[in-house]
């Protein structure tokens, strides 16, 4: 009864998690569809492209992920932020619970303390507890630098295509390639030659 009760107990804090969790998905991501409507409107003065600075996307993204990129009109891109987002913490909470479980489990074992025990691993010997802990402790290490990649990500995104938001790529930059010979009017022993001629047109 005692573990069952605890079991019931890990299982409604886990959903209350869970439900936190997408709270503060679903709120930042709705601020983030609003500043972009507001960005939208604003675009359509000449002016945005000559003021936009790349220390404020840096800063948008730094408070707020996905906030910078939105600042860049860049607004494809914030769902397939939170999609990560929200994969990364599924998995931080979800190894974050079996760490605990294993975890209990291998300390009850070391104390003594039978209680404690839970009966979904009797068959488990402590050598196969001890390493279940191990391998969910180190997942659980890398989903956090796995976050952290993302959020680094996320502020190297907005500041780099922040810079290059004013640069224009219009119909009069072009590469044209044409075949040339190279004729050898000033000396008599080299024949004429085939090459290549570039021409940058901007």
């Amino acid at each position: 009864m005692i573990l069952k009760g605890k079991t019931d107990l890990l299982f409604i804090v886990f959903k209350k998690k869970m439900k936190l969790v997408s709270l503060v998905l679903f709120i930042s991501f709705m601020i983030i569809i609003l500043f972009s409507v507001n960005g939208k409107a604003q675009s359509l003065k000449d002016s945005i492209r000559a003021n936009h600075s790349p220390h404020k996307a840096t800063i948008y993204s730094l408070v707020l992920p996905g906030l910078g990129q939105a600042y860049n009109q860049q607004y494809w891109k914030v769902p397939i932020l939170y999609a990560g987002i929200a994969t990364i913490a599924y998995f931080a909470v979800f190894n974050t619970e079996r760490y605990h479980l294993y975890r209990t489990e291998f300390v009850a074992r070391i104390n003594g303390d039978t209680l404690s025990l839970n009966p979904k691993y009797a068959l488990y010997s402590d050598n196969t507890v001890l390493q279940l802990k191990n391998y969910y402790q180190r997942n659980l290490e890398f989903t956090y630098i796995m976050a952290g990649v993302v959020y680094l990500l996320n502020l190297i995104d907005a500041s780099v295509y922040a810079h290059l938001f004013s640069f224009d790529v219009g119909n009069d930059l072009s590469l044209r390639v044409d075949p040339m010979i190279n004729n050898n009017t000033f000396s008599f022993d080299n024949p004429p030659s085939a090459g290549v001629r570039l021409t940058l047109k901007f």
